[in-house]
């Protein structure tokens, strides 16, 4: 069996193979060039979370990925990847139990009380809404653009759950709520779209996302008093203390990536 190091050169050949830059793998990886080096020089393996997107940027199976690792750690990746993949199975199942449950129980009680259903559909679509985020990734084509599929379909259901409040509830803020929601999914498309078509450094798109995020946290409240015609008080100051802590984190990040570059000779 290979040592660390014919791993390591193993994953050299196979990424030059590819046609892929360290830095270009480590994007589609969500890790640094850093750790991408320390692979190919034998210092360290891949942990198990990024096991299966690395064969498929490589174009090996895990199979070909496992023997090319020394008896030892083959046989503990293995175990740690029936684990994690076992836990994996076992949150999918309690979520969407627990998803069954919440719709039955909101159906039963709704009708009990008021004959028929009303506040149990507002329920309904919030469920949905958060099945998107937590369940749909099992279901859907692991690809570039499983974030932008997911997204589309969550602002969907959040129109439509404005929709649905307005009719239960018989409000007037149908306009208001879709200005303020358009307001902050912006925001988020703008996330999206910088995450999936983009081919700038990990760190950067961190950075960049922190900063879209520390925005929306601190002129959401603002824009909703404008759009509601209310007064705007002092509750937007844990807003903004947070904002410029996203900030501060997104500062952080892109000093610390440009130290490493210095330090890895620009690589």
């Amino acid at each position: 069996m290979q040592d660390k190091k014919n791993f390591g050169k193993y994953i050299l050949e196979k990424r030059k193979e590819a046609k892929l830059t360290q830095e270009e793998l480590a994007n589609k990886l969500y890790v640094t060039p850093t750790t991408i080096s320390k692979w190919e020089r034998g210092i360290t393996y891949p942990d198990i979370t990024v096991i299966s997107p690395l064969c498929k940027e490589l174009s090996i199976s895990e199979h070909e990925f496992f023997t090319a690792c020394d008896d030892e750690v083959l046989t503990k990746e293995k175990k740690e990847i029936r684990k994690y993949r076992a836990i994996k199975k076992g949150i999918f199942l309690f979520l969407n139990l627990g998803y069954l449950i919440g719709i039955i129980t909101c159906f039963i009680c709704n009708l009990a009380i008021d004959h028929h259903l009303t506040w149990s559909l507002i329920a309904l679509i919030g469920i949905f809404v958060s099945a998107t985020v937590t369940t749909l990734p099992f279901f859907l084509k692991k690809d570039k653009y499983i974030l932008t599929k997911i997204t589309a379909i969550l602002t969907l259901l959040i129109y439509l759950l404005l929709i649905v409040i307005h009719f239960v509830e018989k409000d007037n803020f149908l306009i208001a709520s879709f200005i303020i929601a358009t307001f902050v999914l912006a925001f988020l498309w703008a996330s999206i779209t910088l995450s999936t078509l983009t081919r700038i450094n990990v760190h950067h798109k961190i950075s960049i996302n922190l900063l879209l995020l520390a925005l929306c946290t601190m002129m959401t409240n603002p824009f909703c008093s404008k759009v509601l015609n209310v007064t705007n008080d002092t509750s937007n100051i844990p807003n903004l203390i947070t904002g410029i802590l996203l900030l501060f984190i997104a500062l952080i990040i892109e000093i610390k990536y440009f130290s490493m570059k210095k330090v890895n000779g620009g690589r």
